[in-house]
Parts: C-alpha cells; sequence; structure tokens
C-alpha cells in the first residue's frame, strides 16, 4: 500500500482536495485545519474531492469527509463531488451513507489544477485523540443510519 498524501488545489471559484495511496489519521491534521481555514473564510463556490488514486480512507478521513459534507451544507444547496473508481471504496463510503450527501460520480474526474500538498501538522497525543473523535462525531451526524456505528466509540474515546 502505497503511503498516503493529501493535496488541495483553487482553479477559479472551485476548491480541489485530492487524496493519494492510503490515508491514516496521523496525516489528517494538515486536513483538518484546511477544512477550518476554508469555511472560516468561504471564498469558494463549489468543492470537488478526488478519491480516484486512494487506496483506502481511515474511519478518521471519513469523518473529515463528513465535515466537509456538514460544513459545506450550511453555505450552499448543492452537494460536494466525489469522484473515484468503483470498488472496495466506493461500498464503504456507500455503507457510511456518503451516497446521501455526497454525488459520487464514477468517472476521472476533469480538473486540470496545480496541486499542493496539505501540511502534515504534528500533534500530541491529546490532539491526535481529539481529532479523531471529532471526525468519528461527524461520521455520526451524517445520516441516522450511521449513528449506531460510531456513537459508542465516540463515547468510549470520550471518557
Amino acid at each position: 500500500m502505497m503511503e498516503g498524501t493529501i493535496l488541495s488545489a483553487r482553479k477559479d471559484s472551485v476548491e480541489y482536495i485530492k487524496f493519494i495511496g492510503v490515508i491514516r489519521y496521523s496525516q489528517c491534521a494538515g486536513l483538518e485545519s484546511h477544512i477550518d481555514q476554508l469555511f472560516s473564510n468561504i471564498d469558494f463556490s463549489e468543492i470537488i474531492i478526488d478519491l480516484e488514486q486512494t487506496e483506502m480512507l481511515d474511519s478518521t478521513a471519513l469523518g473529515l469527509l463528513a465535515k466537509i459534507s456538514i460544513e459545506y451544507k450550511k453555505v450552499s444547496e448543492r452537494k460536494i463531488v466525489i469522484f473515484m473508481k468503483p470498488g472496495e471504496l466506493a461500498h464503504i463510503l456507500k455503507r457510511v451513507c456518503f451516497d446521501q450527501v455526497f454525488n459520487i460520480v464514477n468517472r476521472a474526474s476533469q480538473e486540470g489544477s496545480s496541486y499542493k500538498e496539505l501540511p502534515q501538522l504534528p500533534q500530541s497525543e491529546q490532539e491526535v485523540l481529539n481529532s479523531v473523535l471529532r471526525a468519528h462525531k461527524s461520521l455520526a451526524e451524517i445520516s441516522p443510519d450511521n449513528e449506531h456505528y460510531f456513537t459508542d466509540i465516540t463515547k468510549a474515546m470520550a471518557e
């Protein structure tokens, strides 16, 4: 499995976020910071997420995608588009109800932007735990169907 990278780019008023390889909680601090920055100063009209080269997303990465959806829903009636290949990851996204809150497209994205890598931000053990907890709460929040998957883990982590 290929070590993961998270990239971002902006073209016109479209924000692109691209995941490559295996994305784990240890790589998500930069993404969480990027999301917070995006929604503190909304200067984009659309978000496109490219998962075509993604091998695996752990539950923290999924939770941060859920957070993007939750925050975007506050400012737009449109759904965020996710480009990806059919396969196991597509099944996982459906299982956690992403098909209800994202527009998942099984074809290549049409972007031509220059991506920059999001930074790997150092985090203490407590910061990592808090980040993972927030991500799992976002996963539980996007659909009532998800609550039973993620409520117990968030309760256990909060203790």
